[in-house]
């Protein structure tokens, strides 16, 4: 190994975190560029379409209620200020489930908007240059423009993303600033007239089209953990690009409304072109391409961004891949969490049409925010001392909770019925991947002290070694070795630090000291013996458990483990807990004298149970072969055994005959006896080694008073314990 042992645990215990450089002004850039997208140059004409002159009113409305939800996130950022935004929310306050849930449909939400900005992106780049260009080209831009944000984001320059982001956003709200005062001078309120042309249900219709254009507030809280105070910051820049943003967009609707007929906009795919034109002399189209440029690359900047952190913090917390859930040691951001979204985002717009995604997106959003409500409700309900002082606050939850289950009931028969998909589809990933992940992590952590993975288009058989007593280390690591002699594979030695519940695991393993030398003698032991190891450290909350979580996580068949000494304090023992919940096949080893003596010449294996058969012969072929032992197969019948009795025993014999495969000579021998472990107990001072497989486990008196386990304390010689699963139990688990 390049680094010895110690250095590579301590570098590897010591977890990446953001780089806190984003102030107050940064926050807000990363909210106005979210919210003024290329939404504003659109939207405003489906939006008159279906209000008429009264969209006025119905982004005033619109703006207030989304600053209702905005002061939900404000509230929910100021008590839990930590990277994920809303999925973060619902994760502390409603545990994994409401987590997940907020998380997948917050995901989706943001990528789904990402394509929307990407194709309004390339249709203003194509707009301003005046080459004509068919749908799928347009998306092939849009996928193109998609990929390289996100390699421009994750180049290792100092703030520079967040520069970017600054003159790209406040230029489009320069711009828009600049639309807004030229228009003024050419008002005309008489065309706003009649107000209400399609009744008050109009302006009221027409707040579920444009709601989504007040969506990117909550981007702010998925970057917490790069923000400097963000317990402070970030309710302040919610609120500040919100009130901007709500601003800006009623002063736009103002401005077209009174400048173009109502019906006139509502005709148009650009209809801030036609506000454009008339108040700048037929010139305005241009400096509007360049605006939705602008807000097209603000938003698409930001939202990649954002997202990339909460995707983050769901692969940290094993809801997805645990790639997703790094950071890169060079640019401090989460790399494989950014370009896998992006590259989503490409897939997406290359597969899907303009129409499918921005419903989907609408559906996303807008459900990804009542777990939200339930969550700030819950943590109010628990914890009164975090109550704000004004009263009405308190009503927060509540009332943001009926306003967007009123905005999804609106959506329309089409965007629910999308919506129901990706929710069987999240439902799918959670239940039969991520639920199980997510407990798992939960439970303990993995500490692979190697300097660089290795990588393998084939998987490799991995055994299990388990290590705490320092007086068995040599015995396991050499029958470990002599075992795999036989079957081929990779001895993993694992070391467990117990931690408790109220400890994190990275802490705990800082001062993990005991643990660590367990690893660096076993290290030792396994270079002086030219035995290749793979050295594992588990922070868990059991040892058992630990044991058990190791092995599936490391994708290893069999679990090597010593004999343990009496438990005192009637607690469950290891071995039994190992031995009646692994999903993984275990070896126990016992070993009556000391390793460097062990020399066996005969190897008795109990042929009682034909469950375990395969790997008890496995074990004594191993070890007969390694030292010229011959293999004694044995077996009892009671005193007055029947015809059915023996030939069970027969049958298993046969089959012992037919697996056997080793050079190493071998007997028969089958007795009468009425008590097997009382001849056992006296024919094992004439074996070096007894082999017998584990009984149907019930509870630890139970196990206790079995055969297996009487061997094991009272048998002269050396005992192999063998439990084997089968592989129905094992595609059970699996699934």
């Amino acid at each position: 190994m390049a680094l010895d042992i110690q250095t590579l645990f301590y570098k590897k215990i010591k977890r990446q975190q953001f780089n806190r450089t984003i102030g107050l002004f940064g926050a807000t850039t990363i909210g106005v560029g979210a919210l003024m997208g290329a939404g504003i140059y659109v939207l405003i004409g489906e939006a008159a379409k279906t209000a008429g002159p009264s969209l006025i009113l119905s982004y005033l409305l619109c703006g207030l209620l989304a600053y209702a939800t905005t002061l939900l996130y404000a509230e929910l950022a100021r008590v839990i200020p930590r990277s994920g935004g809303g999925y973060t929310y619902a994760y502390d306050a409603l545990g994994s489930i409401g987590g997940f849930t907020t998380g997948w449909f917050l995901a989706l939400g943001s990528l789904f908007a990402s394509g929307i900005y990407a194709i309004g992106f390339a249709e203003y780049s194509v707009a301003l240059t005046g080459i004509k260009l068919t749908p799928f080209e347009i998306r092939l831009i849009a996928a193109g423009i998609t990929l390289l944000l996100a390699a421009l984001n994750l180049m290792p320059s100092k703030n520079r993303k967040f520069n970017l982001q600054n003159w790209v956003i406040w230029g489009n709200v320069i711009i828009l600033a600049f639309l807004i005062t030229v228009s003024f001078f050419h008002l005309n309120p008489d065309i706003a007239k009649p107000v209400f042309p399609k009744g008050f249900g109009g302006t009221f219709g027409a707040i579920s089209i444009i709601y989504i254009s007040f969506f990117g507030f909550q981007l702010i809280a998925n970057n917490a953990d790069e923000i400097i105070e963000p317990e402070k910051t970030i309710p302040k820049a919610m609120k500040i690009s919100m009130l901007i943003s709500i601003a800006l967009n009623l002063l736009v609707a103002i401005a077209a409304i009174m400048t173009i007929p109502w019906k006139e906009l509502s005709e148009s795919q650009a209809p801030l072109v036609l506000v454009a034109n008339k108040v700048l002399s037929g010139k305005g189209w241009v400096i509007i391409s360049i605006g939705g440029i602008l807000a097209s690359l603000g938003a698409l900047s930001s939202t990649l961004v954002s997202q990339s952190r909460q995707t983050y913090a769901m692969g940290k917390d094993k809801f997805f891949p645990d790639s997703l859930g790094k950071l890169d040691s060079k640019t401090k951001q989460p790399k494989m969490a950014l370009l896998i979204g992006a590259g989503l985002v490409a897939l997406l717009l290359l597969s899907f049409d303009v129409n499918f995604i921005a419903k989907a997106a609408n559906f996303s959003l807008i459900i990804s925010l009542l777990p939200v409500s339930l969550a700030l409700w819950k943590i109010y309900r628990d914890n009164p001392a975090v109550k704000p002082k004004a009263k009405w606050k308190h009503y927060l939850p509540h009332a943001t909770l009926i306003i967007n289950l009123g905005l999804l009931m609106s959506l329309g028969i089409v965007s629910l019925a999308f919506g129901q998909q990706l929710a069987l589809v999240g439902a799918a990933i959670y239940f039969f991947y991520s639920r199980k992940r997510e407990k798992k992590g939960k439970a303990g952590l993995n500490i692979i002290l190697e300097d660089k993975k290795k990588f393998s288009l084939f998987s490799t058989n991995k055994v299990i070694v388990t290590m705490s007593n320092p007086e068995t280390q040599k015995s396991l690591l050499m029958f470990s070795d002599t075992l795999l002699a036989k079957k081929g594979g990779e001895v993993v030695v694992l070391a467990i630090k117990n931690v408790p519940s109220n400890i994190d695991f990275y802490e705990a393993l800082s001062e993990a000291g005991e643990t660590l030398e367990i690893i660096k003698r076993s290290v030792t032991m396994a270079k002086d013996k030219n035995i290749k190891i793979q050295p594992v450290v588990r922070a868990s909350r059991d040892v058992a458990m630990g044991i058990i979580d190791a092995a599936e996580e490391l994708k290893s068949h069999l679990i090597i483990m010593g004999f343990p000494k009496p438990q005192l304090d009637g607690k469950p023992g290891i071995l039994i807990k190992v031995l009646k919940n692994s999903y993984t096949d275990v070896i126990v080893l016992n070993l009556k004298i000391r390793s460097e003596n062990f020399k066996p010449k005969k190897i008795g294996v109990y042929v009682h149970d034909a469950a375990n058969l395969n790997l008890m012969l496995v074990c004594a072929t191993a070890v007969a072969e390694k030292h010229g032992a011959k293999v004694i197969m044995k077996a009892f019948l009671p005193e007055k055994y029947n015809k059915r009795q023996k030939a069970k025993i027969d049958k298993m014999m046969i089959e012992s005959l037919e697996t056997y495969n080793s050079p190493a000579l071998y007997e028969i021998n089958v007795s009468v006896s009425n008590n097997p472990l009382e001849d056992l107990i006296a024919q094992s001072k004439t074996l070096d080694v007894l082999i017998v497989g584990t009984e149907q486990l019930g509870n630890e008196n139970k196990f206790e008073q079995s055969l297996p386990f009487q061997l094991a304390r009272h048998a002269h010689c050396s005992i192999i314990l063998v439990k084997t699963v089968s592989k129905f139990k094992r595609l059970i688990n699996g699934l």
